[in-house]
């Protein structure tokens, strides 16, 4: 018999939140008081994936990802 090597995925998916500062708009006109206009920045929130897929001949993947990936079999 040929022994053949187990296929194997791996994957991991972390949130990543980014949060850009707020822009402040000074307004001045001669006839009123100064005051801001403050726009909030925007958050964008990404959801980056990572994948690896092949076979258990190459090397043992498992503790590479640790705890952030999970191993499906």
């Amino acid at each position: 018999g040929v022994a053949c090597p187990e296929p194997f995925a791996l994957t991991s998916n972390e949130t990543c939140v980014i949060k850009y500062p707020d822009t402040i708009v000074d307004l001045v006109d001669p006839d009123l008081p100064p005051r801001s206009v403050i726009y909030p920045g925007p958050t964008l929130t990404t959801f980056p994936q990572q994948t690896i897929v092949g076979s258990t001949a190459l090397f043992d993947l498992r503790g590479f990802l640790g705890s952030r990936g999970s191993v499906g079999l």
